[in-house]
């Protein structure tokens, strides 16, 4: 499974997530999503960077910040061509 732009993810707490974009880097896959309200209705101002680890299917927020560092120029980058 893999995860793709306009997708929405709700956690067990009705946490929800809209993914901006995905990418894979060192062999893991991060999302660059945002925070979305329980009813879908809107999206907030919140945004994060999550790890989806397939072996256990979770998602887990990245808070190392050389992950960081690393993967959100190439989140930017790809972003940027959604802007045009």
């Amino acid at each position: 499974m893999t995860f793709k732009r306009g997708d929405i993810v709700t956690f067990t707490e009705n946490d929800k997530v809209l993914v901006l974009d995905a990418l894979l880097y060192e062999g893991t896959e991060y999302l660059f999503v945002n925070e979305i309200l329980p009813d879908e209705s809107d999206i907030t101002n919140k945004y994060k960077v999550m790890k989806a680890n397939y072996d256990d299917g979770t998602l887990e927020k990245v808070i190392d910040p050389e992950i960081l560092q690393n993967v959100l120029p190439i989140f930017s980058e790809k972003l940027e061509k959604y802007n045009d």
